[in-house]
């Protein structure tokens, strides 16, 4: 099947040669098979680590959700029932299945987005800064991406009901249960990883982000930032999709539950306009879902209905699950570029593994 991804190679080489990308790896699970696993660019092989951003999310969700399958918390518990700092503000309201839908008012983006800076680095200084944050509207009333505020929570929560570090749970009810390798998946660890984690750099393009330092920073590499400075390889992220797609079942054991499965993927907020992305993006529990109508459709264009994901800083990245097609696929690079230019990108990877699966049905 292999020249079946020929047209993805191509697409992997015009961004490397247009300097859209310094590198690009990606991987395709099909059926339960990885039939494409390759990486192109400086320095890249497959066994290379990329940062994930904000395609972290997702794991750190599953691991909430356990908690919740087991019956150790519901949804609609309110979040300050675990951390009473927290429920202040405008935040009282506030349920973990707010928090999971980016419903819960305290978003830390647009003019906001410098409330946590470096403190971001700091688990203690983060969480008091996040509990200390007033609510833009009503928890459940609107909607708008946490790009990390809520995360911290989210983490938060899983260490107090837990009674243990986030980094643990992860590993042994998240990244075990579905086979990623010991040095597969770091949060907060780098020395965990067999590889040093590939440099970022920022494209010169107008409206490209300017943090390529603070990425590349060791101190961020150690910080535990559990919305977005995951660390892994389009082979182990495959693993976690393809777990999601097996109804909860990993190559080493549960994950979820059939029911949860579904209700973490099933359209939780949906139908208005998003405040952050100032469009329409349905989001379930820690992923992001195939909307009939494209706007930040890093899932491919041809994506069935049903597929849920999340990607990463402007689309650096992308990782999703299409139980339509039985495919979970991963993109992962280390080059910033404007939104627009980012989102085109990942769009023309994520179309074109979809056309070589098409083609081969």
């Amino acid at each position: 099947m292999s020249d079946r991804f020929d047209a993805l190679r191509r697409e992997m080489q015009r961004q490397i040669d247009e300097g859209i990308r310094p590198s690009i790896q990606i991987a395709v699970d099909w059926r339960g098979e990885l039939v494409f696993d390759e990486a192109i660019g400086a320095d890249a092989t497959p066994e290379s680590n990329y940062l994930l951003w904000s395609s972290t999310k997702p794991l750190v969700a599953v691991a909430l959700l356990q908690i919740i399958d087991e019956g150790g918390a519901k949804l609609r518990d309110r979040v300050r029932s675990y951390i009473p700092e927290f429920g202040v503000k405008g935040k009282e309201a506030c349920t973990i299945a707010h928090l999971l839908s980016h419903r819960g008012g305290f978003p830390d983006s647009g003019k906001r987005m410098a409330i946590l800076g470096d403190s971001s680095r700091d688990w203690n200084d983060a969480l008091a800064a996040v509990c200390e944050m007033e609510a833009q509207w009503e928890p459940g009333k609107d909607r708008g991406y946490h790009p990390s505020s809520s995360w911290f929570i989210v983490g938060e929560l899983i260490q107090r009901l837990r009674d243990r570090p986030l980094w643990e749970t992860l590993r042994e009810q998240v990244l075990d249960p579905v086979g990623i390798a010991t040095d597969g998946f770091s949060l907060g660890n780098p020395e965990v990883l067999s590889q040093p984690t590939m440099r970022v750099s920022t494209r010169k393009e107008r409206g490209a982000p300017t943090s390529a330092d603070w990425w590349n920073d060791p101190v961020t590499h150690r910080a535990v930032i559990p919305g977005g400075n995951g660390v892994s390889r389009a082979n182990q992220m495959t693993r976690f999709y393809r777990a999601m797609l097996n109804a909860g079942v990993g190559s080493d054991g549960r994950l979820l539950s059939p029911e949860m499965v579904r209700i973490a993927t099933f359209p939780h907020s949906v139908g208005t306009i998003d405040r952050t992305f100032l469009v329409d993006v349905p989001w379930g529990l820690g992923f992001r879902l195939k909307h009939a109508i494209p706007t930040l459709d890093d899932f491919g264009n041809t994506a069935t209905p049903g597929t849920f994901g999340h990607g990463g800083h402007f689309l650096v990245n992308t990782a999703w699950g299409d139980p339509g097609k039985d495919l979970a696929a991963c993109i992962l690079s280390n080059g910033l570029t404007a939104p627009r230019t980012g989102t085109k990108a990942v769009i023309a990877l994520s179309q074109a593994i979809h056309d070589a699966v098409d083609a081969s049905t």
